[in-house]
């Protein structure tokens, strides 16, 4: 294990005792606030916005530097901010290739996940790892990814600012360093130190997912294996089992709001009253039914499709591999995900439960 990392050992996922130490660090620092605030959310906010790092692959990176020295090459030639007097021109430029470079990195994690979101979310649990382990103070902050590991002489980097900055011996240049060097710093690379902070703070949040989409999206077991896991495995079956469970429950809520059945003859079949008005709950639809519902139905989705790939498997009429394992980890990793916004939010009725003055303080409500 690495002492600390640099722009190479973060793309080679080389985990760092820094890194480490800075996760645990901005996880307390987050949470004392929380607490020393009465409220979590700013740690919510952070949650938010953590998938602009999660969902970044090796493609959207590349594109984005590939944009970002195509507009700095274009700004470098620009006539009009050559107008401008030194060293305010070179200032200028720097501002507004900070401005660009922070639209850029979220263009291209937003476009590429549109393009292949597949591919996007089976690289989630490695860039978890890069930014969560493998990334610390000591790798130069990016206005866009890899531009400390691979971007050219036509984009500025930290490294080559911070020996600019050095060169300067007189007030005066000093003074002419703050004012080139300040507005590209404070837009273009303190939000990137405070964004990875910030990441780093939500790593445990995100763990759940990560763990989802590793095992779905990334599964290494061949094929037949995977249908045949489907299709008999005891975990699957006791899942089927709890599906049939919640699709029946609320086929009977349905039934009861249209009066198709009478309401003393369901309400009769269910272990109590507290449970019709606690989970079945007549008067509206809470979003975590709609998330049961969805996931019992992938559910079944899955066992339909998993008994017909397995049946064609040696057969003629074959499906391709590809889409056949596309398909299952897509499925797979959206029921998975699912089970765990549904579970997160029962663990939070059990909070309040067990302490609600406490939660509902923490929560800001």
């Amino acid at each position: 294990m690495r002492s600390y990392s640099t722009p190479q050992s973060a793309l080679n996922q080389e985990i760092t005792k820094l890194a480490i130490i800075e996760c645990i660090a901005s996880i307390a620092l987050y949470v004392g606030i929380g607490i020393y605030l009465g409220t979590f959310r700013y740690l919510a906010a952070a949650v938010i916005f953590a998938p602009l790092m999660l969902f970044r692959t090796e493609v959207s990176a590349n594109w984005g530097l590939k944009v970002y020295e195509r507009i700095n090459e274009i700004l470098d030639k620009n006539k009009l901010l050559h107008r401008l007097p030194e060293p305010y021109n070179v200032a200028a430029m720097l501002l507004i290739i900070a401005l660009l470079g922070t639209a850029i990195r979220i263009v291209a994690t937003v476009y590429w996940l549109v393009r292949r979101p597949l591919q996007t979310l089976r690289d989630t649990p490695r860039n978890w790892l890069r930014q969560s382990l493998c990334t610390d103070f000591a790798h130069p902050p990016e206005v866009v990814p890899l531009e400390a590991a691979k971007g050219s002489e036509r984009v500025p980097t930290f490294k080559a600012l911070l020996e600019e900055s050095r060169l300067a011996d007189t007030a005066r240049d000093h003074v002419l360093t703050v004012v080139i060097f300040g507005p590209f710093i404070v837009v273009g690379w303190l939000p990137s130190v405070i964004y990875r902070v910030s990441f780093k703070a939500t790593a445990l949040a995100y763990t759940p997912f990560i763990w989802a989409a590793h095992a779905t999206l990334r599964n290494p077991l061949p094929l037949k294996t995977r249908l045949e896991r489907i299709t008999k495995s005891e975990l699957e079956k006791v899942r089927r089992g709890f599906s049939w469970v919640i699709l029946t429950t609320l086929v009977a809520k349905v039934a009861l709001l249209f009066t198709w059945i009478d309401r003393a003859y369901i309400e009769s079949k269910f272990p109590s009253q507290k449970f019709v008005a606690s989970f079945v709950i007549l008067e509206r639809w809470p979003w975590w039914q709609i998330t049961l519902a969805t996931d019992a139905v992938l559910t079944f989705v899955l066992l339909f499709f998993a008994d017909a790939a397995l049946a064609r498997l040696d057969g003629q009429e074959t499906w391709r591999e590809a889409t056949v394992l596309k398909t299952l980890a897509t499925v797979s990793f959206l029921r998975a995900a699912l089970s765990i916004v549904t579970v997160s939010h029962f663990f939070h009725i059990a909070l309040l439960a067990a302490a609600p003055n406490s939660v509902l303080r923490l929560l800001g409500s």
